[in-house]
């Protein structure tokens, strides 16, 4: 008798299983924000080549006064020792510009706690950008400060003061926690 009843649990548990009916499968959540008509937002996790604009929810998609954000790192470039030669740079570090765009394409206004740009070294290291001295004309950081009202753009470079023996394997945007970065790759 016990061995009937195990025999047909086991016969609708297979039957339940092999129904046929496709696997449920993991969708991108809708933006909790009206995303901007023709602008497709990348997921978190993004990677792609330096030089490609995307597109990112911002803070997070799901968030109803989020907003959607174009980002482009357009070059990463060696600091000719001329441009920085009347400052001091730390020992055994080698300066990078990198050049980004932000626009902030709606429909609310951008929020920012921290600096989201990092370089993502060899090593799994982070690193922030270095604040540009105020007399440096040949890398400015972009205008951006805490907030960025829909509609607005910002151009600008980044110094990065990477050590030596250090490679740059990306550079991030990061609002949040490594989570919620996407990557541009040299």
């Amino acid at each position: 008798m016990m061995r009937t009843i195990l025999a047909t649990v086991l016969l609708i548990t297979l039957t339940a299983c092999s129904s046929g009916d496709p696997e449920p499968t993991e969708s991108t959540p809708t933006p909790g924000f009206e995303v901007p008509t023709g602008l497709t937002l990348s997921e978190p996790g993004t990677e792609v080549e330096v030089g490609t604009s995307l597109a990112v929810a911002h803070p997070r998609a799901d968030d109803s006064s989020g907003t959607a954000l174009a980002l482009k790192v357009a070059s990463i470039r060696k600091v000719p020792r001329r441009d920085l030669g009347l400052y001091s740079i730390p020992a055994g570090t080698v300066p990078r510009y990198v050049d980004v765009v932000v626009g902030n394409r709606g429909p609310h206004e951008a929020r920012f706690e921290d600096g989201p740009w990092w370089a993502h070294l060899s090593g799994d290291v982070l690193l922030p950008p270095t604040r540009t001295p105020g007399g440096l004309s040949q890398c400015r950081a972009p205008r951006i400060g805490r907030t960025m009202a829909a509609g607005k753009v910002a151009k600008g470079c980044l110094l990065f003061l990477v050590p030596k023996g250090s490679a740059i394997r990306s550079i991030d945007f990061q609002p949040g926690d490594v989570t919620t970065a996407v990557r541009w790759l040299p």
